[in-house]
């Protein structure tokens, strides 16, 4: 049991309380020794202090680690404080295939000073900008083609310059009218609707992204009326993304403390049946006492149920491999104030 926790804690992914890491925080990370961090905005004071964070989490993580947060630029720009404003997907897409790959490439260069191998960019779902579901002009598009051309450019930026991307959130949610943040959106798409617009750019990016992130909608095409995220669902992940479209590399829930999942999941059941379903890589973006009950549970799971215990164990190997892959880098704060100039817009303020 006690090593099958320790696998199941390699499952998972945690935020933290503050800008500091305290003695109590640090006590729970070394029990749980989850297979990263990921940061926002109220774990980000100064880009010094962001860096000793980091470092000091880094002792109580599973080696090597993955650091993470959303630099997606635009609405999702955990370090606007810092850079100012950045270009959303829109207005990429509006400036062509060099603004994305050169807004990546410089993305990542301010992530790799601060010590962070990992971004959940870009989104790839297919979306209008004004559309009401969390998603909007965080889209590069509501075509495609323009979808695939412009979120290929940044993976190349990013990736190309050492930090590992992820498109999300699989497998497309730019349809819906709410926002998986609140409440679980239906997508009513056919099964050839989806494939022949919202897979697009999944299945033609699969060989290129370091991860994937599983969204929280349902698709009745593939589970049936009765309500199921995508997250849980073996059609779905298993199926569709692992075995149709071929990808390889890691899967990512989206955060399961989210409205649409969160009451599933308050004694570890969603985390099983997510691991089940076959992702690798579970988001607990906030509470520890969830990710701490998810790990007992996985561990419990593992015990009882041979089939499970291997695929944990995969889950686990699998982001310890991507982990290996995309190493993260110590902290270079010396390279920051450039890399820090060249996100900023002309006359922006940052601090």
């Amino acid at each position: 049991m006690r090593d099958r926790k320790k696998i199941a804690g390699r499952t998972l992914m945690v935020g933290l309380p503050g800008a500091e890491l305290d003695g109590a925080t640090a006590e729970r990370l070394e029990r749980l020794r989850p297979a990263g961090v990921i940061l926002f905005g109220r774990n980000l004071d100064t880009p010094e202090a962001c860096a000793d964070l980091i470092r000091a989490s880094r002792q109580h993580l599973f080696d090597p680690p993955l650091i993470a947060l959303d630099q997606e630029g635009g609405r999702v720009s955990r370090l606007e404080p810092w850079v100012g404003s950045t270009p959303s997907a829109v207005e990429l897409a509006a400036g062509g295939k060099e603004a994305a790959r050169d807004f990546a490439r410089r993305t990542a260069a301010a992530l790799s000073a601060l010590g962070f191998n990992l971004d959940f960019a870009p989104v790839v779902d297919i979306c209008a900008p004004d559309a009401g579901n969390g998603i909007g002009d965080r889209s590069f598009g509501d075509d495609a083609g323009t979808v695939l051309e412009m979120a290929g450019e940044f993976l190349a930026g990013l990736q190309g310059a050492g930090v590992a991307g992820c498109i999300k959130h699989f497998p497309g949610l730019g349809r819906t009218s709410v926002d998986s943040h609140q409440t679980l959106p239906a997508v009513r798409r056919t099964a050839d609707q989806l494939l022949a617009e919202e897979l697009v750019p999944f299945r033609l990016l699969a060989g290129r992204t370091a991860s994937v992130m599983v969204g929280h909608g349902h698709y009745p095409a593939w589970d049936g009326p009765r309500p199921l995220p995508a997250t849980g669902s073996r059609a779905i992940v298993g199926k569709l993304l692992r075995d149709d479209l071929g990808f390889q590399g890691l899967v990512v829930s989206d955060d399961l403390e989210m409205g649409a999942v969160g009451e599933l999941d308050r004694d570890g059941a969603f985390a099983v049946k997510a691991i089940d379903a076959g992702c690798d890589l579970l988001l607990y973006c906030a509470d520890l006492d969830r990710a701490e009950r998810a790990a007992e549970a996985l561990a419990r799971a593992a015990t009882d149920n041979e089939a499970l215990g291997r695929r944990l164990l995969a889950a686990a190997d699998r982001v310890a491999a991507t982990a290996a892959r995309w190493p993260a880098p110590d902290a270079d704060l010396s390279a920051w104030p450039a890399a820090r100039r060249a996100l900023e817009r002309p006359g922006g303020a940052s601090r």
